[in-house]
Order: C-alpha cells, then sequence, then structure tokens
C-alpha cells in the first residue's frame, strides 16, 4: 500500500532563518564596502570570529527591533480588530454588503483591485494598508472567492499599482530627487516628470492585473476544487455568514463601522496631508486604530475587561504574523551590518557596462529584482542604486527616466515574490495563504509582468522617455 503524499508547505520563519544564515556566512566571505554618491570604497573583509559570527542570531531580534513600528501596527489592528468583531459589526456588515452586491459580486472585486492599484501607484501606500487587510480578505471570502483570490486583491492590487507609481514618493520621487542633486535633472523639473506615460503603464498594469485575478477567481468560484488553496483550513478568518438573509445592522453596529471608517479615513488624510502641519506615520496610524477599537468596545456596550480581553485576544492572534516582518527585515540587517551591500550593488552594476541601451534597461531591471531581495526597502534601494546605476545607464544612451523606469519595474515586480519582504508575507498570512501556494499562482503573472516590462522599455527607449 502506498503511502499518501503529504503537501509541501513552506514555513516562512525556517526559511528565511535558513537565507540570515547563508547571507551571515558571505559576510565573511564578500568584502565590504561602502557607496558614497556612487564612488565605491572597499574596506578590510570581516573578521571570523565569535561576535561576528553571533549576528546570524542577533540578525533576528535586531530586525524586529528595525521594524517594531510595523510590527506594533500589525499587533494593534489585531486587538481592535478583534474588539470590532465582538460587537458583531462586522459579521453583520459583511453579510449585509455581501447581500447587497448579490450578482455583482465580480464588479465588486474589480472595484476592490482598482482602489488597491490607486492607492499603492498614486500614493506609494503598501505597509499603511495592513490595517484594510483582513477587512477585504473577510469581503472576498464572504463574496464566495478563495482566498488565493483575496490574496491576490490586495497584493496585486497594491503591489501591481507600486510598479508604474506615477506620483510614487518612495521610488519615482527619491530616485528623481536624486538625480537633479547629480545635475542629471533640471531644478525646475517637477519630482513626477514623465507623468503621463507612468499614467499609461499603470492602466495597463492594472488592467492586465484584473483579467488575470478575474480569470482565476470565477473558475474557482464556480468549481472550488479548482482552487490552489483547496486543502487550507480557513475556518477561522471566515465570518459567519450563515444569517447573511436576515443579517440587520444595528445601531451600535452602524456607529462601530462609522468609527472603523472613520479611522481609515484619519488615516489617509493624516498621513497624505497630516493635522496641524504635522504628517503622520505608522505609529500615528497604530494610534488611530487603538482609539477606534477603544471607541467601538464601548458603543458596541462592552465593558473595561472585555475591551481589554478582546484586543488581547486579536493581539495574540497577530503575534505571528508580526513576528515574520520582523524576522524577514533580519536578512537586510545581517548584510548591512556586515557592509556587503554595497559590493553587491557595484559589482553587480559593473555588468552593465558595455551593452545597448535595451539590453542595459532589461539589466537594471533584473539587477533590481535580485537585490530586492536583499533590500526590499523602495527609497533605500533607490538611495545606494541611483547614484551609480544612472551615470552608467546614460553613458550607453539610456535617458535618466527610462533608467529609473527600469528600476521601478524592478522594485515593484518582485515585491510581490520575494519571502524576505515582511509586508507580502503579513498579506498572505492574513489570508492564510501559504507561500508556495502563492507561488504557484503568482509565477505565472510575474513572468507576464516582466514581459510587460520588456515591451515598456523598449518603447521608453525608442521614444527617448
Amino acid at each position: 500500500m502506498k503511502k499518501e503524499k503529504k503537501p509541501i508547505k513552506i514555513n516562512a520563519f525556517v526559511l528565511i532563518f535558513v537565507v540570515i544564515a547563508i547571507c551571515g556566512l558571505l559576510t565573511f566571505v564578500i568584502t565590504p564596502g561602502t557607496l558614497e554618491n556612487g564612488v565605491y570604497t572597499a574596506l578590510p573583509k570581516n573578521e571570523f570570529n565569535f561576535n561576528n559570527f553571533f549576528n546570524i542570531f542577533r540578525a533576528i531580534p535586531y530586525g524586529i527591533k528595525d521594524s517594531a513600528n510595523i510590527v506594533v501596527l500589525i499587533l494593534v489592528v489585531g486587538g481592535a480588530l478583534e474588539i470590532y468583531k465582538r460587537t458583531g459589526a462586522i459579521d453583520n456588515g459583511v453579510s449585509s454588503l455581501v447581500r447587497g452586491a448579490g450578482k455583482n459580486s465580480a464588479l465588486l472585486l474589480i472595484i476592490l483591485i482598482v482602489a488597491f492599484s490607486a492607492i499603492g501607484g498614486f500614493l506609494g501606500w503598501i505597509e499603511t494598508l495592513i490595517p484594510f487587510i483582513p477587512l477585504v480578505v473577510a469581503v472576498v471570502l464572504a463574496l464566495g472567492y478563495d482566498p488565493i483570490t483575496a490574496a491576490a486583491v490586495c497584493i496585486i492590487g497594491t503591489m501591481g499599482g507600486f510598479i508604474a507609481g506615477p506620483t510614487n514618493l518612495y521610488t519615482v520621487g527619491v530616485a528623481n530627487g536624486i538625480l537633479k542633486n547629480m545635475g542629471l535633472l533640471a531644478e525646475e523639473e517637477s519630482a513626477f516628470t514623465g507623468l503621463g506615460f507612468r499614467v499609461i503603464l499603470w492602466v495597463v498594469i492594472t488592467v492586465v492585473s484584473i483579467i488575470y485575478i478575474m480569470v482565476y477567481a470565477n473558475k474557482t468560484k464556480k468549481d472550488p476544487s479548482k482552487s490552489i488553496v483547496a486543502d487550507v483550513d480557513t475556518s477561522d478568518i471566515r465570518l459567519d455568514t450563515s444569517n447573511m438573509d436576515t443579517a440587520k445592522l444595528t445601531v451600535p453596529q452602524i456607529i462601530v463601522l462609522l468609527l472603523i471608517f472613520c479611522a481609515m479615513a484619519l488615516t489617509v488624510v493624516g498621513m497624505q496631508y497630516g493635522f496641524n502641519g504635522v504628517k503622520w506615520g505608522i505609529d500615528e496610524v497604530s494610534a488611530v486604530f487603538l482609539l477606534s477599537g477603544i471607541l467601538a468596545g464601548i458603543v458596541g456596550k462592552l465593558n473595561a475587561s472585555e475591551i481589554a480581553d478582546g484586543f488581547i485576544a486579536g493581539a495574540k492572534g497577530a503575534v505571528g504574523g508580526a513576528m515574520i516582518v520582523g524576522v524577514a527585515r533580519g536578512v537586510f540587517w545581517i548584510l548591512d551590518t556586515g557592509m556587503v551591500n554595497a559590493t553587491i550593488i557595484y559589482n553587480a552594476t559593473e555588468l552593465l557596462k558595455g551593452t545597448s541601451p535595451l539590453v542595459a534597461a532589461i539589466g537594471i531591471v533584473v539587477l533590481v529584482s535580485v537585490i530586492n531581495g536583499l533590500i526590499p526597502s523602495g527609497s533605500g534601494k533607490a538611495s545606494l542604486l541611483t547614484p551609480i546605476v544612472v551615470p552608467i545607464a546614460v553613458a550607453l544612451g539610456l535617458s535618466p527616466q527610462t533608467s529609473v523606469l527600469a528600476y521601478q519595474l524592478g522594485d515593484g515586480i518582485t515585491n510581490m515574490f520575494w519571502f524576505s519582504y515582511g509586508t507580502l508575507l503579513i498579506f498572505l498570512e492574513y489570508a492564510k495563504v501559504p507561500l508556495n501556494k502563492w507561488y504557484k499562482f503568482f509565477v505565472p503573472f510575474m513572468v507576464l509582468l516582466f514581459g510587460v516590462a520588456v515591451v515598456t522599455l523598449a518603447i521608453a527607449t525608442n521614444i527617448g522617455f
């Protein structure tokens, strides 16, 4: 009798720790160096001793420390979400929304994808959307779609829009600011020069994303057995919609939902415009959801102990996801501490020399895609790469903006792939989608996106963008 094969499940924590260990050992092999304004300076090799070797284990606590604001946000949102649920507002609210959507569930899904794409593309937000994700996942599942669809709406929607980033401060804004300092972009030029071309690219990527997601979503909704995650238990993230036809929101529950929307609105306004001249960051978003959770508990007639218990229970359930983000940050920390990031970037960019303009543009995409696994931060990579990559690209016949565009494409596409990007992992955690299952769904789409990237760069090179 043949033994039944167990499904392969990739544990994100194990995978990341293995990568941290490998990167830690590489810091003794790769020569350290610095990059200042595009100038590389080699440093003495790291000495192999206990203290340096111990960085492999330091990387995790320091990674958590470096991403503490995101970790706190995830815990607070988990706590607030549990308070919302205990008032009954979430279950009844989602039931009412699904009942109202009726046969228009596909349209609602498309609206969500476009909304996320616009936020990622024009505001450049990814981490800031963490509070929204559990609610969107709950809605998508209640509409009858599977967890992969829920994850794709949030991940491909947001990060797909981020690729084009027409007014993305974290990639286009940072890169063009550096170009101005280097004299490659006139001071009077907008930080978002080339806006029209990037908007067209945003539209193309959004449309392609909608088609890819909807084909899978409709197929698996009609036949759930075709779902990639058909064997994954998602009972703990599905809301109770058994009373969907009769569910009615009470006045307190309506107020609770309004409090949630107010928290979301305050997040958008605070981060985009600020209050009293002060723009909000991640910590302020955590604070507003903490306040929203407390007020929701009071309105929902929970006593102080019930509110506290709900918050603790919710935060406890979010610990795994919060830890993933911190541990993933350890990959960058150990390479940065060993000072080998600059060496990796410098030697990789040397490969671009002597190529044609289009090959150089594609080379930048490949280069950034690989480095993205080590330095997930879009603005961080832009600060390191722009001063060294753009002059090489310009010398090979590329315009500065085409070089920036190639950087955006390499950074954005692989945000949805690299497991060292903690925010990707927390999005998947919220939807209960294992990493290997996500790869099965996403990798074909990633190949398609790289095809779009090559065509886009060919057009940009020919028109002198």
